[in-house]
């Protein structure tokens, strides 16, 4: 009989959950991973997911552990669908200047369902999240830059419809740009207000 091999059920994991070695090998836990993969939380790929936490935080969806491989990063009760998107004047290696602010904003060629295991290729290619949020770390001094701190964090929520009317085709977005379809950006404090009111205005 074929094992099953369906999807792993997912589960929150704990600081003190423990690696298993054998007798006489140091031991460790998964809050010592964490410690030593994702400390350095002002890299790209780092600091993208601190992103998505913050949302996800702000939006108390922090129930459920992330899927790193899904169509798009959050869902809401009511089901609607967020894409978190990150950039950073900020790098965790030596600059000779700060990084141009610019995000992604592709659309979607192929979607993969983590519970299905395929994929999908919408055609014409589309985005498949009904909300961006694009989150900027704004501080540009690396003597006081702090990913943690959610007062360095600027944000900026604009609906799929909107993204798809003024840029249909287009693959990133700059700063100056995304602050004209957007407006003023959003602190972290009004954030799930501000999600929840651009979530209630897409038509069902």
């Amino acid at each position: 009989m074929d094992a099953d091999l369906g999807p792993v059920p997912l589960r929150l994991r704990e600081p003190t959950d423990k690696f298993y070695v054998e007798a006489g090998c140091p031991g460790a836990t998964l809050g010592d991973y964490w410690r030593w993969s994702s400390s350095s939380v002002l890299d790209n790929t780092e600091r993208g997911i601190v992103a998505e936490f913050l949302v996800a935080n702000a939006l108390r969806l922090t129930d459920k552990p992330r899927v790193e491989w899904g169509s798009y990063d959050l869902k809401m009760p009511g089901g609607t669908k967020i894409e978190v998107k990150s950039s950073a004047y900020l790098q965790s290696w030596r600059q000779k200047k700060h990084s141009t602010i610019e995000f992604g904003i592709s659309r979607t060629k192929e979607a993969w369902d983590s519970g299905t295991g395929e994929s999908q290729t919408p055609d014409p290619p589309k985005r498949i999240a009904d909300i961006y949020v694009f989150c900027l770390p704004k501080c540009r001094d690396k003597t006081t830059v702090n990913p943690l701190n959610a007062k360095q964090w600027e944000f900026y929520v604009v609906p799929t419809s909107q993204i798809n009317e003024e840029r249909p085709r287009g693959q990133t977005i700059g700063l100056q740009p995304l602050k004209d379809m957007a407006g003023h950006p959003t602190p972290y404090s009004e954030l799930a207000a501000t999600v929840t009111r651009v979530a209630e205005s897409i038509p069902s």
